[in-house]
């Protein structure tokens, strides 16, 4: 017997070829309908918002006196929302994102009455492999998904690398609509929902057939009562249903024969000729992918872990600010929001955003940063103490960056300021001071270097008065500092008259060359960088190759025109050389020149244009004191249309299989090469894969490359092998019926997206390796922390006897760890530290990337008193043992854990401000 299960459902996108605000408008219309609908005693049962619950906020704004209807309907199971906020892209965001939107959905949906237990992830553009582990973290054991995939069946075991299994049921080639346009001619309804019935019920295995009645932003059909009454009478066992009455449909069928079930194992970036994965969006508004980079990693690696060692010694913690900026920061996740495939004004609105969320964490940074460092007892009176924070669990040693005012005159001769409205002491220094030598607080001398100075106003605020303008010098500079793994260190700089440093050159530079310990970088005429590794002394050549090829493709998929025109660095006009520092901790060098390139496409699509537009490049290639890495700051000021740009560095090896790059919570190892299929009939297989901050080609000889917000990379096999990173994917369509590498036709509207030509200025930063042995997982993850989240710097200015309105307590150590992490060979990367939402406790997640098991110990300052293993709903699951203050954990190969540490010492209590 066949048992149809019919789901009404919108796909609601909530921007894309119209903006937030026209869509909000008809969706306002379709949520009317369906309250309307469901309240009638038509027979209408059932409505699925497409698993999220950001809908329910959108509507709610403007029908603010339906919310008691909405939650009615949702709390007795007939409108069903959740488990997402948003519908996100899951290879564009973090890892932390997609469990804070999780997290998210599930509270606004259980504020209205439940959430959906289904995974339900219909139109994304393929899966990470850790989402079989999320999901049973949030308590959903199955998966209902499209994209991806291209098996014939309807149902699997889709299983995380840690070996955590969710049942998959796996939507027809058609999608989330195999059953929109059944209903649509009531002669023919019958007739069509049978031919659907026959097409699914020849890929289900155990006769549970799911037929989807919606499509993106349509409304409920008032026919489909009609239509399963029809189907009854000709003896069909047919209901309008619900996706959790389906998922358990087939899990009570399954029961005594899951074990046959097909196991598909971690990430689903296949299956093209099935339904197209539309990979070029990696690539499209590659803008929008550094701003998205730059606001994660601010909220995850530096607001929530520093706003919580403040609330560990007594500050309040910005719990609402957080979760504001959080909220904000995931409203751009939706998947044609980050995937840059909708129309410009969409991504205007994307930016701003970015913007929004960034300003709040920025200031919740400072906040922070200032109120931690002032616990810190100030140097003496010729000397400032600069306080260094790092977050990322991995203790390092290396060159930091900071920058100091150092007053010397009243900007507003005419205005007095009270001692007592300054938050801390201005200490003013005779004009021309600058920093002469650094050290720590124990006296030891630090190497240091001078970066520039500069003659400023600096603004000094008061929570008590405005803005106070000064006249100061700034001096940026460079000191070799060894850095606790998640705490920070103090660095004394002393304030005289201008002297010579003495600093012992770590770093030495020539007209074209920079050198360190471990590295020689050699420029050459066309801008690439030589580079040779003084450990095995292998030379990589060709760093840096910028590689541009023509694009007539649109906002989802790269297609080069049928003739292409290549051009090159070796094209690289007026190239000039000139040294930027010069040591004895940081070299760097300027390499600017003008890249010619063709205008656009031709007229016809089929060529690149024979007009030639220059575009301006300017490289600066850093070499630090220790490092094993060498940095590439580019600049490109685009005037150029329907082109990509790509640099490339060398694979080091010859022939290399893979390509290992970071993904949520974990490591992918992808082929450099795949099959094409004889006859392309949806999409052309591509070699371009995801990354989040690195890439490598991880074997002795190798090399990895470190990047910020650039999310897609290939490796070239041509020989030698590169890694090719992509700077800029320029077209002006959000989508065509053109294309040679989606022959199947549009992605979407056939509409006009200029914004996506990226016209004008861009600056990327990214990172180049040589590896001397074949690195650990978690190696890598610390080189990209070093890069992606350099030493942060506050002051400590508060003497003793002030409190500069930070609360009254000890006085910190110049140096400390504030969460110490030990773990087994191997190792664990920090993903979150932040106060548990609902308890005066820690939270801190962790995961291992290795294959391996992997043992951990953990301490905050003044001991643990309790722990406890969470779910990511912070739900607790087990106590863990303590010890001496110490908590353990075992995290197996490719886990995910979340851990509560409860302080042995609670935190003082604070007034809020």
């Amino acid at each position: 017997m066949i048992d149809v299960h019919l789901i009404s459902h919108t796909h609601w996108d909530r921007e894309w070829y119209l903006t937030r605000e026209q869509f909000r408008l008809r969706l306002v219309d379709l949520v009317d309908r369906v309250i309307d609908m469901l309240h009638a005693d038509s027979g209408y049962t059932y409505f699925h918002l497409d698993g999220q619950t950001i809908v329910l906020e959108d509507y709610l704004e403007i029908r603010p006196e339906r919310a008691e209807d909405l939650r009615e309907l949702v709390r007795s199971g007939r409108l069903l929302v959740g488990p997402w906020y948003v519908m996100p892209d899951e290879f564009l965001v973090s890892g932390e994102s997609l469990v804070r939107n999780l997290a998210l959905g599930h509270a606004v949906a259980r504020s209205f009455g439940e959430s959906m237990p289904v995974g339900y992830l219909p139109d994304l553009f393929g899966h990470v492999g850790q989402m079989p582990q999320i999901l049973r973290q949030f308590g959903l054991d199955n998966a209902i998904l499209w994209r991806g995939f291209g098996g014939p069946r309807a149902e699997y075991w889709w299983e995380a690398p840690d070996g955590s299994r969710v049942l998959m049921m796996h939507l027809p080639p058609e999608g989330y609509c195999n059953a929109t346009r059944v209903a649509l001619v009531p002669d023919q309804m019958v007739q069509r929902t049978e031919a659907a019935i026959e097409r699914e019920a020849s890929r289900t295995k155990y006769g549970v057939v799911l037929l989807m009645n919606g499509l993106d932003h349509v409304e409920p059909q008032e026919t489909i009562p009609a239509l399963v009454t029809a189907l009854r009478q000709r003896s069909h066992t047919i209901r309008q249903s619900t996706l959790p009455a389906y998922v358990h449909a087939v899990r009570t069928a399954a029961a005594g024969d899951a074990s046959s079930l097909e196991v598909i194992r971690g990430e689903l970036r296949g299956g093209e000729q099935y339904a197209p994965l539309l990979p070029g969006v990696l690539s499209a508004r590659t803008y929008l992918k550094q701003a998205n980079a730059r606001v994660q990693n601010a909220l995850e690696r530096w607001g929530e872990p520093l706003s919580t060692w403040a609330w560990m010694l007594g500050d309040r913690y910005p719990a609402a600010a957080l979760q504001y900026a959080w909220k904000v920061l995931l409203q751009n996740h939706p998947h044609d929001s980050i995937c840059g495939c909708s129309i410009d004004e969409v991504h205007d609105e994307n930016m701003s955003r970015f913007a929004r969320a960034g300003q709040v964490a920025d200031d919740l940074i400072e906040r922070a940063a200032v109120s931690l460092a002032r616990r810190v007892a100030p140097a003496a009176t010729d000397r400032v103490r600069a306080v260094f924070f790092q977050t990322s669990g991995h203790p390092r040693v290396g060159v930091v960056e900071g920058s100091v005012d150092l007053p010397f005159g009243n900007a507003e001769p005419h205005r007095h300021m009270d001692a007592e409205a300054l938050d801390a002491p201005v200490v003013f220094h005779p004009e021309g001071s600058t920093i002469t030598a650094a050290s720590l607080p124990d006296g030891t001398s630090v190497p240091l270097q001078i970066l520039e100075e500069t003659d400023v106003i600096s603004w000094i605020r008061s929570r008590l008065d405005t803005p106070w303008a000064l006249h100061a010098k700034r001096v940026r500079f460079a000191a070799l500092v060894e850095l606790p793994g998640c705490g920070y260190a103090s660095l004394d700089l002393h304030i005289g008259a201008p002297s010579r440093l003495q600093t012992a050159a770590l770093v030495t530079t020539a007209a074209r060359s920079l050198e360190n310990d471990t590295l020689r970088i050699t420029v050459a005429d066309d801008g690439t960088a030589t580079i040779v590794d003084k450990r095995s002394g292998k030379t990589y050549g060709h760093c840096g190759a910028l590689i541009d090829q023509g694009d007539v493709g649109d906002e989802y998929n790269y297609s080069p025109p049928a003739t292409d025109r290549l051009v090159e660095s070796a094209d690289l006009q007026q190239v000039s050389v000139t040294e930027v520092h010069a040591g004895p901790l940081r070299g760097r060098l300027r390499i600017t020149g003008t890249l010619p390139l063709p205008a656009a496409a031709t007229t016809d699509r089929r060529r690149r244009a024979s007009d030639v537009i220059g575009v301006p490049v300017t490289v600066e290639i850093t070499l630090d004191a220790g490092s094993r890495r060498a940095q590439w700051d580019v600049r490109i000021e685009n005037g150029a249309r329907d082109h990509r740009l790509r640099i490339a560095f060398p694979a080091g090896l010859r022939e290399p299989s893979e390509a290992v790059s970071d993904t949520a919570f974990g490591v992918i190892a992808r082929p450099t090469r795949r099959d094409a299929p004889a006859q392309i009939r949806t999409e052309v297989p591509v070699t371009s894969a995801p990354m989040q901050s690195f890439v490598a080609c991880a074997a002795v000889g190798g090399a990895a490359v470190y990047v910020q917000g650039l999310t897609e990379y290939e490796v070239l096999m041509e020989e030698p092998a590169q890694i090719a990173v992509t700077l800029l994917r320029c077209v002006g369509d959000l989508s065509r019926d053109d294309l040679a590498t989606r022959p199947h036709g549009h992605a979407g509207p056939g509409l006009a997206a200029p914004g996506a030509q990226c016209i004008g200025s861009h600056a990327f930063s990214l990172a180049f390796e040589p590896l001397e042995k074949a690195p650990a997982p978690v190696e890598l993850y610390a080189g990209a922390s070093a890069f992606l989240a350099p030493a942060r710097m506050a002051i400590a200015d508060v003497p003793e006897g002030q409190t500069g309105g930070i609360a009254k307590g000890q006085r910190l150590a110049p140096r400390a760890d504030m969460l110490s992490i030990t773990a087994s060979e191997g190792g664990v990367v920090l993903s979150a530290l932040k106060k548990t939402d609902v308890r005066e406790s820690l939270t801190v997640r962790l995961f291992n990337p290795s294959v391996s098991g992997a043992s951990g110990e953990l301490r905050i300052p003044g001991g643990i008193l309790q722990a406890n293993e969470l779910n990511l709903l912070e739900e607790a699951q087990r106590p863990l043992t303590v010890s001496n203050g110490s908590a353990t954990l075992e995290i197996s190969g490719s886990g995910l854990r979340t851990v509560e540490l409860v302080p042995a010492q609670p935190p003082p209590r604070r007034a809020s401000r």
